[in-house]
C-alpha cells in the first residue's frame, strides 16, 4: 500500500493541475486561481476554479471537486486507475505492476498482444479509408452520398471501403503482421479451402473505437446483390478486443460531447448508420447497441458519461420483449431511461430524412419514463376496458400481475406514484398493491427464475431455461452437445446456438424471432421472460447448473432406454450389459 501511496503521489507531483485542466477547456488566471464554465454542467457564466497552490479544482455552481486524477477520470469517463494511467504516460512515468500481475506471468505477454492488435486494426482502418477515396471505392461512395452523408461525416467516422475479400490480407501481410495475429484481430478468416480472406469484403466499412479512440473492430454494410444473402450488416466477430454485447458504437464521440460540454443525455439507437444519420442531423451525443441486447456492461459504459438515456428502437412488437429486459438493466445502473416512440415503426434514418431534425427533437421531448412505457405495454396487451365484461375479467388478472412485477423493481418514490397510477386505471386499491409488492415468493421473486408452463415436463423446462442462458450470452452458461429436442421451436433455437458456437460468434436475442418466426407468444416468453439483472446472477446460474445436469441425464436415460430395449432382445449379450453398467453409472455421478 505504501508503494501504491507513493507512486500516486508521484504522478499528481509530475501533472500540475492547471496545465491539465488547460490542455482540455480554456482556463483564465483570476489573482491566485483560474476560472472556467464548468465542462460538468451547463453554464454561461464561469463558476469552476482551479486552484494551483492546493492543486484541487472546484465547481460553485454544481459542486464538483477533487484533485488532478479525480478530473481526468470524470473528463475522460474512466475509473479513477485508468485516469492514473493517462497522467503517469502524460509525465512518462512508467506504471507499477499489481500483485496480480506480478504473480501473472502472463500479464507482459498478453498487454504486447492486445497493443500488437490494436495496430493492426489501425493499419486496418487506413486501408479501408484509402480504398473508399480511391477509383475502387466509388460505388461505396455513392451509395454513401446517395444516403444524403457528407463527405466531412464520412471522415468523421472514418467510413472505409473493403474492394474484394483478398486485397486486405495481402496488404496486412505485407505490412509484417502475422497470419496468426491477423486471424486473432478478428480482420480476416480463413476460407473452408483455408485461403485468407477479408469476412468483410466488397462492403461500406464503419470503424468501431472504444472510448479512448482507438479502432477495435469494423461493421460492414453489403453493397453487391450477393452478398445480401450473408447479412446487410456484418460486424467483426469477437476478439479480445471486441465483445458486441459490452460495445457500444460510437462511444468515442459521446465522450468528445462531454469534455466540450456536460452532456445532459445520451439516446442509444440499434444501428451505426442511424448514429451516423442522427450526427449529420446534429444530434451528436447518440451511441448504438449495434442490435444486441443491453447488458450490463454497456450500462457502465453509459454511466460513466451521464445520468439519462433515451432509448429509440424501432417499435416491433416482437422485439419490446426483448428491449424491455435491456432497460431494466439500464435502470437497475441507476441511469433514468426514457423511451422513445418513433412513429409507423420507421428507425431514425428514415424519420429524420422525412420530417427533419425539429420533428426527432419533438419525440426526444416526449419520450416515455421507463415505467409509463411499461404501463403502454400493458395496456397494448391486455384490454381491461373492453366494452365485453368476458374480455374485461379475462384481461384484468393478467394485467395486475404484470403491473405487480414492474412495481417492485421500483425504488419506494417510484413506487408510491405508480400504485397511485395504476389503483386509478384497475380499480384495486392501493392497499393491495402495496400488500402483493410486499409479498414473498409470489411471480417473479419465485426462486424458479423463469415463468415455467405447469405442464411442461421437467426436461422441457430445462431446455428452455439452458436455451436462453445461451441467447443471452451468461458467462456461466455453456452446453458441449446439442440437446434432443421434442419442439419445432426448441430445435430451430438450439440449430441456431451451435451453429454460432461452431461459427464463433456471440448468438443475438433479436434473432430469436428470425429463427422461430411461427412460435407462440408462449414459447417466445419461456426465453425473454427470463430476468438476468445482476440481483439474479448467483440463482440463474445455480438453476443453470441444475437444468444442464437434467438435460444430461435425460440424455443418458434414452440411451438406458434403448440398451434396456435390447437387452430384451438379447439378454445374455454380455458387451451390452457392460454398456448399460456404464451409462447407469454415468447418471449416478451426475
Amino acid at each position: 500500500m505504501a508503494d501504491y501511496k507513493s507512486f500516486i503521489q508521484q504522478v499528481k507531483q509530475a501533472n500540475d493541475i492547471v496545465d491539465v485542466v488547460g490542455s482540455y477547456i480554456e482556463l483564465r488566471p483570476r489573482g491566485t486561481n483560474h476560472m472556467a464554465r464548468c465542462p460538468f454542467h451547463g453554464e454561461k457564466t464561469p463558476s469552476f476554479n482551479v486552484n494551483r497552490n492546493m492543486q484541487i479544482f472546484k465547481c460553485f455552481g454544481c459542486g464538483e471537486s477533487g484533485d488532478v486524477i479525480t478530473f481526468v477520470e470524470k473528463i475522460e469517463s474512466c475509473s479513477t486507475w485508468e485516469a492514473v494511467e493517462i497522467l503517469a504516460k502524460r509525465a512518462n512515468i512508467p506504471m507499477p505492476e499489481t500483485p496480480s500481475q506480478r504473480e501473472d506471468k502472463q500479464f507482459a505477454a498478453r498487454k504486447k498482444q492486445k497493443d500488437l492488435h490494436l495496430e493492426i486494426c489501425r493499419e486496418t482502418a487506413v486501408f479501408y479509408f484509402k480504398a473508399y477515396r480511391s477509383e475502387k471505392g466509388k460505388k461505396a461512395r455513392d451509395y454513401f452520398e446517395g444516403r444524403g452523408f457528407s463527405a466531412d461525416t464520412a471522415k468523421k467516422f472514418g467510413i472505409g471501403y473493403s474492394p474484394d475479400s483478398y486485397s486486405l490480407p495481402n496488404y496486412l501481410l505485407g505490412k509484417g503482421f502475422s497470419e496468426e495475429e491477423c486471424l486473432k484481430a478478428g480482420v480476416i478468416q480463413k476460407s473452408k479451402n483455408g485461403r485468407l480472406i477479408d469476412a468483410l469484403g466488397r462492403r461500406l466499412i464503419v470503424p468501431i473505437f472504444n472510448m479512448q479512440g482507438k479502432v477495435i473492430a469494423f461493421g460492414g454494410r453489403a453493397l453487391e446483390e450477393q452478398d445480401l444473402n450473408f447479412g446487410k450488416y456484418k460486424n467483426t466477430s469477437d476478439t479480445p478486443l471486441f465483445t458486441k454485447k459490452n460495445n457500444l458504437f460510437a462511444l468515442n464521440i459521446a465522450k468528445e460531447q462531454k469534455q466540450q460540454s456536460a452532456l445532459k443525455h445520451l439516446v442509444v439507437v440499434e444501428g451505426y448508420m442511424d448514429v451516423i444519420a442522427m450526427y449529420q442531423a446534429g444530434f451528436k451525443t447518440t451511441v448504438a447497441s449495434m442490435g444486441t441486447s443491453l447488458t450490463a456492461e454497456q450500462a457502465r459504459w453509459l454511466s460513466r458519461l451521464t445520468d439519462t438515456v433515451y432509448i429509440c428502437y424501432d417499435g416491433d412488437s416482437a422485439g419490446q420483449k426483448a428491449t424491455v429486459r435491456g432497460l431494466d438493466i439500464l435502470d437497475e445502473a441507476g441511469l433514468e431511461v426514457r423511451v422513445m416512440s418513433v412513429p409507423n415503426n420507421q428507425d431514425p434514418d428514415e424519420y429524420i430524412k422525412a420530417h427533419g431534425r425539429d420533428a426527432f427533437e419533438k419525440l426526444i421531448e416526449q419520450a416515455m419514463p421507463l415505467p409509463d412505457y411499461k404501463i403502454q405495454l400493458l395496456d397494448n396487451s391486455f384490454d381491461i376496458t373492453s366494452s365485453d365484461p368476458a374480455v374485461r375479467n379475462n384481461a384484468m388478472p393478467k394485467y395486475v400481475k404484470g403491473a405487480i412485477i414492474m412495481l417492485r423493481q421500483l425504488d419506494e418514490n417510484r413506487q408510491r406514484h405508480y400504485i397511485s397510477v395504476l389503483s386509478a386505471k384497475t380499480g384495486y386499491s392501493t392497499d393491495y398493491f402495496m400488500r402483493k409488492i410486499a409479498e414473498k415468493g409470489s411471480d417473479s421473486q419465485t426462486d424458479e427464475p423463469t415463468p415455467m408452463d405447469n405442464a411442461m415436463s421437467p426436461e422441457t423446462k430445462a431446455k428452455f431455461f439452458v436455451a436462453s442462458c445461451l441467447l443471452h450470452g451468461q458467462d456461466y452458461a455453456s452446453l458441449d452437445e446439442k440437446p434432443r429436442c421434442d419442439t419445432l421451436f426448441l430445435s430451430n433455437l438450439y440449430n441456431y446456438l451451435f451453429d454460432c458456437k461452431q461459427k464463433g460468434e456471440q448468438p443475438t436475442v433479436d434473432m430469436l424471432y428470425t429463427i422461430c418466426p411461427n412460435a407462440t407468444q408462449e414459447e417466445y416468453d419461456q426465453i425473454i421472460d427470463v430476468d438476468f439483472s445482476p440481483k439474479r446472477y448467483s440463482k440463474n446460474a445455480q438453476y443453470f447448473a441444475e437444468c444442464k445436469r437434467v438435460i444430461l441425464v435425460e440424455e443418458l436415460q434414452k440411451e438406458k432406454n434403448k440398451l434396456l430395449a435390447q437387452m430384451k432382445k438379447d439378454p445374455t449379450n454380455v458387451e451390452l450389459l457392460h454398456k448399460l453398467a456404464e451409462i447407469s453409472a454415468k447418471i449416478t455421478s451426475i
